[in-house]
């Protein structure tokens, strides 16, 4: 009799772990070549407190995204403050200069369902 328990015991953890492993959902990361449409500053927390609006969706590369904005995190959830207001100022730039951006992306971190950049780069 114990060893028929233990046997059952063992496989509902087994089936257990299973279920809860498959059920998560994997964390993604991309780059996206865009424009920046506009960019926004918030007084509070709303979005992380500033985005880019881009001429490319990040949904086109990471489906979670939420459509045509990316957050740079200025409130400090995803990156150092300042970091983040040095990326905003890169948008800016591109913004004024008409140059398109790559941006890399990560679904696994969002403000209020938009996908958090960590990273700007200008292109020529």
């Amino acid at each position: 009799m114990f060893k028929r328990t233990a046997s059952l015991s063992l496989k509902a953890m087994s089936v257990a772990m299973l279920l809860a492993v498959g059920g998560q959902a994997i964390a993604a990361s991309n780059y996206l070549a865009a424009n920046v449409n506009r960019v926004l500053m918030m007084g509070d927390e709303r979005y992380g407190g500033c985005m880019a609006a881009l001429s490319v969706s990040p949904q086109s590369v990471l489906p979670s995204c939420g459509g045509g904005w990316v957050s740079f995190s200025c409130t400090g959830d995803f990156a150092e403050p300042v970091q983040a207001y040095r990326m905003v100022d890169q948008a800016q730039l591109a913004l004024t200069t008409n140059k398109r951006v790559l941006v890399e992306i990560h679904d696994d971190k969002k403000h209020n369902g938009y996908c958090y950049a960590s990273r700007i780069d200008i292109i020529r």
